[in-house]
Formats: structure tokens, sequence, C-alpha cells
């Protein structure tokens, strides 16, 4: 244990003490006009903490207990809320900084322990975490992914230390950081599964001992959650929410997730019409690497194979769980947790590859390997550019963005948010941000799946309808819906959205 710390200490790794530094102050730059991003998402995740930190509650902005995520991260930013004594807005650049510098601290430690390593590969893959247009999205905004990524760091790196001596000191410390995991996104289950595919995989173990150790590292790591869905069941009689059936196919699903890294490599960016086949191309590769090396037994506990089969395990998940659920279009967000892993697994044979050729044909592969980095780095720079002039002037899209903090709708909501509450329900297509942006409680409109909702709705006598122009939501009933069974008797339109009086019209068409 004490020569682990010792490893981790920055005068061994000043490499990917210098990288981290740098990643984190991009991140302090990219979030120094407006603050940290905010989205519908982070909105739930600060009122909850807001919560949990004032009325030891696990409610939204909505009064309503929290359920389509786990409660992890807003429990996490509650402790540090009462650490600091600070709201969350008032550290959230610092707090990101330093994960995305923890972050990237923990791949150059990694990095420097591959089964093939050189300084030169190393300090190209810890560039290339650094300007990650994908991972700066991700840091630059009050998302668990943020957490989400040191917790798959830890979880390979003990994962190693576990495999060199099979020690249930080890395997407790992996399942509790696959617990945490878990109960930070539900996503995290991959976690328990890539660790259940390892230890199952692992031919040293009799299988006596690989039973127990599977027991012992699924039940502990499953508790955190568990504990988080009967909370979920208490509260709504649902286990993660009133989740929608999917509506993109497989096949959908698998195009969005190759464009990903159509978009992430060099040459594929124009090329979305091959997504398909990149994205089973990546996941079929990553299968073959990692059969071979249990098949050949090499390099099968290795930092690089554990990243790889939870590459495996994550990929196959979210295209399975997007098929079968709701899903937001899979995008670099929630395809993130893949990206170092991705750019490990896709580039960890190189400097072992180099060292066995001869000279000239050495060169070769350098020369090849560089026009690659050279051609990746610049696809990402400028990326980063073009994100740069936006947020430089204009700041993080999302709720601290200029354009939603000056918005004439907001403004009028602001100035007469007393005598709107009083007279009527205030309903809207981005009710978190008229929390967020004026202390004012809205209810969302209804679903157009969900009848019962709809229903209640209707039956109101009067209400306010907030229609924002980009918080446009096809999911949600929408205006021209509405007046097919109100009256609309008032309107204000405003350069950025509008606001709507609705009452009951006795010709209207009667609710469905």
């Amino acid at each position: 244990m004490n020569s682990f710390l010792r490893s981790l200490s920055p005068t061994r790794n000043y490499d990917a003490l210098i990288a981290a530094l740098a990643g984190a102050l991009i991140i302090i730059a990219f979030t120094r006009h407006g603050g940290i991003g905010i989205s519908p998402d982070s909105v739930t995740y600060i009122s909850v903490a807001d919560h949990l930190h004032d009325q030891g509650v696990l409610t939204d902005f909505n009064k309503g207990p929290l359920m389509d995520f786990p409660a992890g991260y807003p429990l996490f930013l509650s402790a540090l809320r009462w650490i600091t004594g600070l709201p969350v807005l008032a550290f959230g650049r610092l707090l990101n900084a330093i994960l995305f510098g923890i972050v990237i601290y923990l791949s150059g430690w990694i990095l420097e322990r591959f089964s093939f390593h050189s300084k030169w590969y190393k300090w190209t893959i810890l560039s290339c975490i650094v300007f990650s247009p994908c991972l700066l999205e991700v840091y630059s905004m009050i998302w668990s992914e943020t957490l989400f990524l040191l917790f798959l760091l830890l979880f390979i790196v003990f994962f190693r230390l576990y495999f060199l001596s099979h020690s249930t000191r080890w395997l407790l410390v992996l399942a509790l950081i696959a617990g945490l995991a878990t109960v930070t996104r539900y996503a995290g289950i991959t976690l328990l599964g890539t660790g259940g595919l390892l230890l199952l995989c692992d031919t040293r173990l009799t299988w006596g001992k690989k039973i127990r150790h599977l027991l012992l590292f699924g039940t502990l790591g499953i508790v955190p959650v568990a504990i988080n869905l009967y909370h979920n069941y208490h509260a709504t009689a649902t286990l993660t929410g009133y989740r929608e059936k999917g509506i993109n196919s497989f096949g959908t699903n698998l195009h969005d997730f190759g464009s990903v890294f159509c978009d992430w490599m060099p040459f594929f960016k124009d090329y979305h019409g091959l997504a398909s086949l990149v994205g089973l191309s990546w996941i079929g590769l990553f299968l073959v690497t990692f059969t071979r090396r249990l098949w050949k037994k090499e390099h099968f506990f290795s930092y690089e194979n554990i990243a790889t089969g939870f590459f495996i395990v994550y990929a196959i998940f979210i295209l399975l769980t997007a098929t079968i659920s709701r899903f937001q279009t899979l995008d670099s967000r929630l395809l993130s947790p893949l990206f170092i892993p991705w750019l490990w697994g896709g580039s960890c044979w190189v400097p072992a590859w180099a060292a066995t050729r001869t000279s000239i044909k050495r060169v070769g592969v350098v020369l090849i390997m560089i026009v690659v980095a050279i051609s990746f780095q610049m696809r990402q720079l400028r990326a980063d550019a073009e994100a740069w002039d936006g947020v430089r002037s204009a700041g993080i899209p999302g709720y601290t963005e200029d354009s939603w903090q000056h918005s004439e709708t907001v403004d009028y909501i602001r100035q007469h948010k007393d005598s709107l509450h009083l007279k009527s329900t205030l309903y809207s297509n981005a009710e978190d941000a008229i929390w967020f942006l004026t202390g004012q409680r809205a209810d969302q409109l209804p679903h157009k799946e969900f009848a019962r909702d709809i229903r209640e709705f209707l039956a109101e006598d009067h209400f306010y309808v907030v229609w924002f122009n980009d918080g446009d939501n096809p999911d949600l009933v929408s205006i021209e819906f509405i007046q097919q069974h109100k009256k609309l008797t008032r309107e204000l339109s405003f350069n950025d959205g509008t606001i709507y009086y609705f009452k009951t019209d006795s010709l209207a068409r009667p609710a469905p």
C-alpha cells in the first residue's frame, strides 16, 4: 500500500502533473464568462443538493422526489456545500477543474504502467485527453459524468491491484468504487458487469474462490443503488421514474453510436453514412482483442485490458438500454465514459508493435503514427477553437449563457412572478429554466404519451403557459394541441419566447 501511494507522488509523475494543470486551466478559461454550464439535468442536481443541504430531503426544484437520476451526485454536491458553505454555482468551476485534473493525472499514472509504454506515447495520449472536446464539454457542465469518470479510472487502478494479489481487501475497495459509481449514474451498473466479466475470466482463481469473490463483489457493489431504488419505490412506486418506451430501433441507435466515433476520429467527420459500420467495427475490434488476450493469456490482467472490458460492457449496455427505453440521442456526453478506454484500446499496441520492427520499418511506423496523431489533435483543436469562439463572449451553452441570462421572457417573469403565481398555475416547456433563473416554480407541460397527465392538465379552468423557443421539446404537448381544448385569451410575445393565458372554452374539444 505504501509503495502504491508513493508511486502517485507528483515528483514521480511530473509530466502527468503538467498535463493535469493544463486541463484544469482550460476548464477555468472555458467557464470564465458566465461560470459553470447549467443544463436541465444540472438544475435537478443543484436543486436536490440545495434541498439536501437545507432540509435533508431528496426533492428537486418542483418539490417532487428525485427519481430519474440516482442520488450520488447530488449528495456529493450537498456535502461540498456543507464543507465550503458556498452554493454550487460558486464552487462549480473550481470543482470541475480539479476533477478533470485528477482524471488526467490518473490517466498519466496508468499510461506509465501499460504493458508496453514509452514517453512519447504517454505524452501523445495525455495531450489527446487534455484537449478532448468531449471531455472539455463534460467538465464545463454540472453533470454527474464528471464524477463518474473519476470512479471509472479508480476502478481500473484497483482492479489491477486486485489481479496482482487476489486480496479480499482490494476486492472490497473495488465493490465500494463500483457501488459509488452506480449510485452516481445508473449506467454505473456497467462497472459491476465489467468486474463480473473479468472475475469469471480469471483462470488463476479456483471456482470456489471465484464464486465467493463474485458474490462478495456483486452483493456489496449493488447495495448503494439498491438503497436508492428502495427509496424511489417508496416515494413513487417506481424504481427509476416514469420511463417511456424506446422509439429508436437498435439500428438507429447503432448509427448514432457510430456517429460519435466518426466525430472523434480525424478522417470520418463527414462520413456519417458509415457510422453504423464504424461503431460496429470498434465493438468488434475490442471484443477480438479481449478474447485474444484471454485465449493466449497475454496481458489479460493489464490496465489496458481492464479498460477494454469496460468498453465492451458499456457499449453493449448503452445500445440495448437506448433501444428498450426512451433516451436522448446517443451523443458525445452519453458516450464520454468510453473516450479514454477507446483512446487506450485503439492505440496501446503501437509502442509494442514499433519496438519489434526493424529500424527502417520502425521509422515508417513512427511516421505514420505521427501523421495520425497530428491529424487527430488538429481535429480536436479545431473543435476546441470553435467552442472557444462561442464561450469566451457568451458563456457555456445552457442557462448561464448570455442568451438565457438576458432573456426577455425571463425578465418579464422576474418582474411579474408574484402576479403570475397568484392568478393561476404556471406551465412551461422549460420549467427548470424558470426556477433556475427566477426562483419561480412552474410545472412541466404533460408528455404526449401520458394520457392521465394530459387529462389532469386540461381539467384546470385556467393557466399560463411559458413557451421558450430554445426549450422546444417534441415529447410535450404543443401550443396547437392546447388551443384545441382551451381558449387562448392573452398572448405576450418576446424575442425568445411567448407567454400564453388559456381558459376553459365550452366549445373546445373535450379532453382525451
